[in-house]
């Protein structure tokens, strides 16, 4: 049995039955990527490559009894957003079982240093047909949350998969064409978006991201 739902900027929730019934709770397996909804700008714009950094998990199950679990992870994992793979690992994390009516699942990124803590690269298409590199940075300790309000059953063995979605194409649909198309590029001929490099577009979209963390699960 497999449960799925999507949602922009927080989790996809998968409820898939392993293989080995001899585990006596359930394992989380935390994971990332992209997921694009239609380009709405004028200009193409495609990311392909990147990752998430994060440094804690929290999960929670709230029961229908009314009582409710919370487990926490401390550990520093980057998450290629291309390929969905964490290291180390976020696959072996173990969660409680029993019939959930709601779950929480909240991730704090890295904020350690000057590292970002979410990069995002790609190619970025002119108005005039010419191509240039674009490379995303943010750079912020923000906790992400998310909430799936449909009744869950996790059994023994059993293995959820919660996936950090991101999409490009709803934070950049802020950011006028122009903007883009006369974006200062670095010695390597990339157009870098970050907290110091075209800060205007930076903002904007960093504001995206923000009301992307405030949605909960429908």
């Amino acid at each position: 049995m497999k449960k799925l739902v999507y949602l922009l900027m927080s989790f996809a929730l998968v409820v898939s039955c392993s293989d080995d019934d001899s585990n006596q709770e359930g394992t989380l397996n935390v994971t990332a990527g992209y997921a694009f909804t239609a380009n709405k700008m004028a200009n193409s714009l495609e990311f392909t490559s990147g990752y998430i950094w994060l440094t804690e998990v929290e999960f929670e199950g709230h029961y229908a009894s009314g009582d409710s679990i919370e487990v926490e992870v401390k550990r520093s994992s980057k998450i290629d957003l291309a390929t969905g793979v964490a290291t180390p690992n976020l696959d072996d994390i173990a969660i409680p079982t029993g019939d959930f009516v709601e779950l929480e699942l909240e991730v704090e990124l890295r904020d350690e240093d000057a590292q970002p803590s979410i990069v995002m690269e790609g190619t970025y298409t002119r108005t005039d047909g010419s191509q240039a590199p674009i490379r995303f940075e943010y750079n912020s300790g923000e906790t992400f949350e998310a909430e799936y309000k449909k009744p869950v059953t996790i059994l023994d063995g059993e293995t959820v998969l919660s996936r950090i979605v991101f999409d490009p194409n709803i934070w950049f649909s802020v950011v006028p064409n122009d903007a883009l198309d006369n974006a200062t590029v670095n010695a390597d001929g990339i157009i870098v978006i970050s907290g110091v490099s075209n800060k205007g577009i930076f903002d904007l979209v960093a504001d995206r991201l923000d009301e992307s963390t405030e949605s909960e699960f429908e």
